[in-house]
């Protein structure tokens, strides 16, 4: 079997674009490198369609160049890579307008996945790194996502989403989540895991690690509790939005929208009837790399962050 082979996998996403290079050996995907830029590509997004504004889709641009760049000096082969997008092309009325601007700045075809299709990946790569989860979620800037017994639904409640319609009402971000799942979860004594954006903040700032130092092994596997997250946001929301920028942990192009992702996450719980979760920094990203591998005769049975 062979091994030291790397991969690496671009995700454009509603608030940022991310990339991981990761190395095969022994059916184990280990870290290798990675990068994350906020650039807001759907700014703008309420409900429904929206247009991407052709400022957000330069920044954008620039970022998917810069995470090839950064794949290729992590020694992976440009034709082990994939680039992807998700609700950010999903829900735009000039989705193929932007999706093509990206290809031509990163120099790779770009794919559209579905909803159901990144919550059941979401899932997959949650599943590698974090072992005795049968519930996943994945809260991204523009959509939820959620993974259970070989189910899964993708809702419009992301962070960036939830934080233009209503702002850091809690009670009005309750409603639409729950509206939007219409009593479709199950609830269970099972042990659910998050990832996404949000979920990574949270764990950074309550672990206390400044946002130069990320290490996906200093934040991988943390539990957090309810009751943790409804003192944080209480915390975090008698703090002016420009004034969070100084918290260790979170990146101050997160700060006006953690609120409202802790608020959905905080919905999410209850709905699942679930006390926390077990927060999971191998995701979309490694499950994408994952199919890379087992495409090319490499079965992936773990991944390993650090």
């Amino acid at each position: 079997m062979r091994t030291g082979v790397k991969y690496g996998a671009i995700d454009c996403g509603s608030n940022s674009l991310r990339c991981l290079a990761v190395e095969y050996g022994e059916g184990i995907l280990e870290y290798v490198d990675s990068g994350v830029w906020i650039t807001r590509l759907t700014e703008g997004i309420g409900s429904g369609k929206y247009s991407i504004r052709p400022e957000a889709i330069k920044r954008t641009a620039v970022a998917a160049a810069e995470a090839k760049a950064l794949l290729e000096r992590a020694g992976v082969d440009p034709e082990r890579v994939v680039f992807f997008a998700t609700e950010s092309l999903r829900s735009a009325v000039n989705g193929d307008l932007a999706g093509s601007e990206l290809e031509r700045a990163a120099g790779i075809s770009l794919e559209v996945i579905g909803g159901k299709e990144e919550a059941a990946l979401s899932m997959k790569g949650a599943l590698l790194g974090t072992r005795g989860v049968d519930r996943v979620f994945d809260l991204g800037g523009g959509s939820l996502e959620i993974g259970w017994n070989g189910s899964s639904i993708s809702i419009p409640a992301g962070a960036l989403r939830m934080k233009a319609l209503f702002g850091e009402d809690q009670e009005a971000i309750k409603n639409e989540v729950l509206n939007l799942l219409s009593g479709s979860l199950p609830s269970s004594h099972s042990v659910l895991a998050g990832v996404g954006g949000t979920s990574s903040s949270v764990v950074m700032i309550l672990e206390g690690v400044p946002v130069p130092d990320y290490h996906p092994a200093r934040i991988h596997g943390y539990r957090v509790t309810a009751s943790v997250m409804d003192d944080l946001a209480e915390k975090l929301g008698k703090i002016p939005v420009n004034d969070r920028t100084g918290i260790t942990g979170l990146d101050p192009k997160r700060a006006d929208i953690i609120v409202a992702g802790i608020f959905v996450i905080r919905t999410l719980l209850d709905a699942f009837g679930a006390s926390g979760y077990i927060h999971s920094e191998t995701d979309l990203l490694w499950a994408m790399c994952a199919e890379m591998a087992a495409s090319e005769g490499l079965p992936v049975v773990g991944a390993k962050t650090g």
